[in-house]
């Protein structure tokens, strides 16, 4: 959307009845007061032809803003709360949270006790060793090869992520990306992700919210890669956004969480597949940070 006219363009709002409850990171604190009304769909019509089609947190379109705005103009206030009005929403009480008391002390009441038993996490054995040439990449460029992170996608995966695959235009949808992760021969601390295979999340919470996962999807995909038996993993996600893309525009907070508490490797990747009515841009994302995202170099592997 971004240098688009909008003259002649209609934009709805339809809040939804999702919870979000945490704040705007920063100063000063914003917190929505009826975070029983989180999320806001966000439809940009302009005749027939639907222009953008998604959700976002009231934080991201609505707090950060004021955020800025009341950080400019009242810097000696560190706390606000904001709440939509519109109809129907008058009904929706607004919720202050609860503050938090200065100098207080926690006592926890009985003494020690003896664990019955302990848990450690067993260390993933190192990932071998490649080269993108190796990977059947003949010519990356020397950029690329200095990434942290670096993905290779059999033609397969790319033909039915860019084309093949249908995907609905009603909703969201996704899945998972299985393959091999190899340490960088040329860059000590990088990886090169090889993604052998797109496989179709089974029953997901996909709705016009935005694209999740459940328990049930993750059981489903941990037998779906035995069954296959091929050695893979899992290096990441895919999901679909029904609208063109744009510079501007990649994942969404929603997606960004998603991903940042769901794929705890540093070499797990997402694959963003926007949809318009005549074609599809795929773009991959990596881990830049505790709770950031970036985009990630990928090559195409032919048979």
């Amino acid at each position: 959307m971004v240098g688009q006219s909008l003259e002649g363009a209609t934009i709805e709002l339809s809040f939804l009845p999702l919870t979000d409850r945490a704040p705007v990171r920063g100063t000063p604190s914003v917190i929505n007061l009826r975070g029983s009304h989180g999320y806001v769909q966000v439809r940009i019509v302009r005749g027939d032809t639907v222009l953008y089609q998604h959700p976002h947190a009231l934080r991201e379109i609505v707090g950060r803003p004021l955020q800025e705005l009341l950080g400019e103009r009242l810097p000696e206030e560190t706390h606000w709360g904001f709440g939509i009005r519109g109809p129907g929403l008058e009904k929706v009480a607004l919720v202050r949270p609860k503050p938090m008391a200065a100098n207080r002390v926690e006592i926890a009441v009985g003494g020690p006790r003896r664990r019955l038993f302990g848990i450690e996490e067993v260390p993933e054995p190192e990932p071998p060793v490649a080269t993108l040439q190796e990977l059947g990449i003949a010519e990356p460029t020397v950029e690329a090869v200095s990434e942290p992170v670096a993905v290779v996608l059999h033609s397969r995966v790319h033909g039915a992520l860019t084309g093949a695959r249908p995907f609905s235009r009603e909703v969201e949808e996704g899945g998972f990306l299985a393959g091999h992760v190899h340490r960088n021969a040329e860059h000590p601390d990088g990886h090169l992700v090889e993604v052998t295979v797109a496989i179709p999340a089974e029953r997901t919470g996909a709705s016009l919210l935005h694209f999740t996962f459940t328990g049930e999807s993750y059981l489903r995909i941990g037998e779906s890669l035995a069954a296959r038996a091929r050695g893979e993993s899992l290096v990441g996600w895919y999901h679909t956004h029904l609208f063109p893309a744009t510079d501007r525009f990649g994942l969404s907070s929603a997606d960004v969480d998603l991903h940042t508490t769901t794929f705890h490797r540093p070499w797990q990747v997402a694959a963003l597949v926007n949809i318009d009515q005549a074609s599809r841009v795929l773009r991959l994302y990596r881990r830049n940070g505790a709770d950031t995202m970036t985009t990630a170099p990928y090559w195409v592997r032919e048979p």
